[in-house]
């Protein structure tokens, strides 16, 4: 786990409420506010990663705002699964708004816009994003599933999945099993969307989207496989090259990067766990088989080198291509 800020550890002028609502927005690519300029607040944001996917707790204390209006057009949008801890939310979407209790799972594209602010005296959530392109589905099935996951026959099953993954998560990421979770993780969720954007009887289905979940799972299980190529994934799913590229193109990436981007997640994962191998030992074994290419490509991805990373451990929080700064939406 890596704490982000925890306000309660300032000391003089920087405890101030504008102070600490202006920490809390450096750090974050969403507008941050207090609905009551003068009251005093409190905040403690924690992160870890759990097989590639950042987890975040927040915990607040006083009325805390946060909204999205505007996303950089090369930022890769990304889900979040945000479960209500205590206290109560409040979440607005597409021109919908609902109070999420505890125990609530609420949905959102983070990379469109939204508001979401905690009660009056105090509340605390925890968050799992996903990257869409993980999904293997389209935005716009994404964003017409958000509104009505709670009308999915799976959301208990899903919900009660992101918590438990949400509250174990140091715990979890430490364990062997990780990657097979993240596997799970990302399907329950896919899973969880395509039902709930069918839920007004419309399928959301389109030829090739079953495959392409099926392809990615397969892929995720054999990332550190040295021939892992397009040319494989394609006769391992009896298919052609070209209409691998095709299914690719479509969900809007392309297989040989998607491949990279995934086998630095994992290498980074990896590192950041005391007492691994060595280095080149790490890239050889994610597929890398140059030890100054792997530093130029986890360098362009995470904005720090290998060596840095695990000497320091800095919070898991961007993806592949974002660049260095920190992604901490807690919806």
């Amino acid at each position: 786990m890596v704490t982000l800020l925890d306000s309660r550890q300032l000391t003089g002028a920087d405890r101030r409420p504008a102070a600490v609502v202006a920490r809390l927005q450096a750090g974050m690519s969403s507008r941050v506010w207090l609905r009551e300029p003068t009251a005093p607040v409190q905040v403690r944001l924690d992160a870890w990663q759990l097989g590639g996917l950042p987890v975040l707790r927040a915990d607040v204390v006083g009325p805390l705002a946060v909204s999205r209006r505007r996303t950089p057009p090369d930022a890769p949008p990304v889900v979040s699964f945000y479960v209500q801890e205590h206290g109560t939310g409040r979440h607005e979407q597409g021109g919908r708004r609902r109070a999420l209790p505890p125990g609530t799972l609420a949905v959102t594209d983070v990379t469109s816009p939204y508001s979401f602010s905690w009660g009056d005296t105090e509340g605390a959530g925890r968050a799992l994003q996903i990257p869409v392109a993980r999904l293997g589905l389209s935005v716009d099935v994404v964003r017409r599933a958000a509104p009505h996951v709670a009308d999915s026959p799976l959301y208990e099953l899903v919900r009660a999945h992101v918590t438990q993954v949400t509250r174990d998560a140091e715990r979890l990421s430490a364990d062997p099993g990780w990657p097979a979770l993240s596997v799970a993780t990302v399907e329950l969720a896919r899973a969880l969307v395509v039902s709930a954007a069918d839920a007004d009887g419309t399928t959301c289905a389109v030829p090739g989207k079953t495959l392409l979940a099926r392809i990615r799972t397969w892929v995720d299980q054999h990332l550190t496989d040295p021939d892992l190529d397009a040319a494989r994934i394609a006769a391992e799913h009896a298919i052609s090259v070209r209409q691998l590229y095709r299914l690719c193109s479509a969900a809007g990436f392309s297989p040989e990067q998607w491949v990279i981007d995934q086998r630095l997640e994992g290498a980074r994962a990896e590192l950041a766990r005391p007492g691994g191998r060595p280095i080149a030992a790490v890239a050889r074994s994610w597929g890398f088989s140059d030890p100054s290419h792997f530093s130029r490509r986890f360098r362009a991805a995470f904005g720090t080198t290998p060596r840095e990373w695990r000497d320091q451990r800095p919070p898991p929080m961007t993806s592949p291509g974002a660049g260095a700064r920190a992604r901490a939406d807690v919806e």
